[in-house]
Parts: structure tokens; C-alpha cells; sequence
């Protein structure tokens, strides 16, 4: 599912049952995405191959993800170290981060996790979503894609997030492509989904 033609973007924009109680503070607490301007450290760029694409491809043996970047964007040190890849350039970034749930989720169950994701993205703060989260499917992994904007308390601007919430087992893996302003969300979205479909899961 595209986070662009196929979610309607305008501009202006458990194999285990578990109790929603717990699960949201399980999820909370396990998937509080961090925005760009509290996770990043600069560092030198890593030397990755270049592709005829110009894109070029992350690999995490430690989390199994594997995922594309422009190649002219730079990866920066996280301060978590539970994000897996922050890559920044142009105004724009991407964040992967992985999280133990200690619960299976698969297709079977997705409900229980959209409605905690849901209650996630509502706690994000000033949060205004620009449509409904969809189902998606990336990679092979089930999730939802939430688009939203929010509010930079660095540069005080609207910001825009194209979010999602994929599950592995018992892994939730966090994928983040966020832009200021708000705006260039809608010419960027091509090239967010574009990314989002480069990610694989790999053998741990």
C-alpha cells in the first residue's frame, strides 16, 4: 500500500490474546519513536556501495533488516540504541527502530495492534492525521501506515510523518520518514514509498 496515490494524500494535508491495558503499555513503552531532532549525533557517513539507482542498501545482521537510502543521504549515530538506521538529507529522514514486544503478532491478531498503535499516535502530541492508517504489507511483514503531521518543537513548523508499524513475531519494527514542512509531504511521497518497498526482512 502506497502512502501516496493509494492513500488519498491531499497536499493540505496475538496468537496470544493479551489485555488492551497491558499491551498498550507494552507497545508505549516499547515503541516511543523519538523524532529526528532528539536521535541525532552527527558521524561520518558510512562508505556504502553505491547502486545504479542511487540508492544504497542497509544491513542490520543483529535486527535481520535490510533497507535502502538515497545514496546522497548521510547516517548519523542514534542516541537509542534501539533505532537500527537514521539517514537524514535534503530535509528529509528516515528511522528504523526495532522493539521486542515479548507478544507474537501476525495477521490473525492485526486488530489488537492497530487499535494500541492507534492510541500510540494519538499520545505523539499534537498529532492531526492527514487520513485513515491503512493496511499494508512490506517486505511480507503485516502492519499499518499512518501519514500525519505534528508539531516541531525545534523549529516551531509543522512537520509530516509517513509512518509504520510492521510485525515480525514478536518484533515490531518502526519505519519513520519524516519531512518539514508539512507540505512536502505530497512530492516526497513517491519517493517514500519507493524506499518502504526496499525493505527485506534477512535471516538473524
Amino acid at each position: 500500500m502506497r502512502a501516496r496515490a493509494r492513500a488519498g494524500f491531499e497536499p493540505t494535508v496475538l496468537r496470544r490474546w493479551i489485555p488492551a491495558g497491558a499491551a498498550i503499555a507494552i507497545l508505549l513503552g516499547a515503541v516511543a519513536v523519538v523524532l529526528g531532532r532528539e536521535l541525532i549525533a552527527p558521524a561520518p557517513p558510512e562508505p556504502p556501495a553505491r547502486t545504479a539507482n542511487a540508492f544504497v542498501r542497509f544491513r542490520d545482521a543483529t535486527s535481520g533488516i535490510s533497507i535502502s537510502h538515497p545514496a546522497r543521504w548521510r547516517r548519523v549515530v542514534p542516541r537509542d540504541p534501539e533505532v537500527r538506521l537514521l539517514a537524514q538529507g535534503e530535509g528529509s529522514s528516515m528511522l528504523v527502530r526495532t522493539a521486542d514486544l515479548g507478544v507474537e503478532i501476525g495477521p490473525e491478531n492485526l486488530g489488537v495492534a492497530k487499535r494500541l498503535t492507534d492510541k500510540f499516535v494519538r499520545a505523539a502530541g499534537q498529532a492531526k492525521l492527514l487520513r485513515q492508517p491503512q493496511r499494508v504489507t512490506l517486505g511480507g511483514l503485516p502492519g499499518y501506515l499512518y501519514l500525519y503531521t505534528f508539531s516541531s518543537g525545534a523549529t516551531g513548523q509543522r512537520g509530516a510523518h509517513a509512518h509504520y508499524f510492521l510485525f515480525r513475531g514478536q518484533t515490531l519494527i518502526t519505519l519513520v520518514f519524516q519531512t518539514e514542512p508539512a507540505e512536502r509531504l505530497a512530492r516526497l511521497a513517491p519517493l517514500f514509498d519507493r524506499l518502504g518497498e526496499t525493505l527485506r526482512p534477512t535471516p538473524g
